[in-house]
């Protein structure tokens, strides 16, 4: 899914009234991929009680789990080349790790 910013519009707008845009957007997805121990796409959003594919590349295990000691989502284990998925249930901003290798990190907004 592409998304467009910026196209058309009135340029005469004050730029002192606009927004300020995010560093990196997050982007809606409805899979993230894990390959070369990384994330993708990072960050995403995406609805409350959403659920997401998760497709393993690696050869190694992974996971998606809230970072903290009760994670409100976890994938449990997806070896390599298989698939998972995961349910974001709750609205808020989140960091997830992956427990075998805890520097994979992502965030996940999610909204109502």
């Amino acid at each position: 899914m592409a998304l467009l910013a910026g196209c058309g519009g009135d340029d005469s707008t004050d730029d002192s009234t606009k927004a300020a845009a995010p560093a990196v957007a997050a982007k809606s997805t409805s899979t993230i991929r894990i390959a070369n121990f990384l994330y993708e796409p990072d960050p995403v959003t995406v609805k409350a009680g959403a659920k997401i594919a998760i497709v393993n590349e690696d050869s190694a295990p992974h996971t998606i789990t809230e970072e903290g000691t009760s994670p409100s989502f976890d994938s449990d284990t997806i070896v390599g080349g298989k698939r998972g998925s995961v349910t974001f249930s709750e609205p808020g901003s989140f960091t997830y790790l992956c427990v075998f290798h805890p520097t994979m990190k992502g965030t996940v907004t999610v909204t109502r």
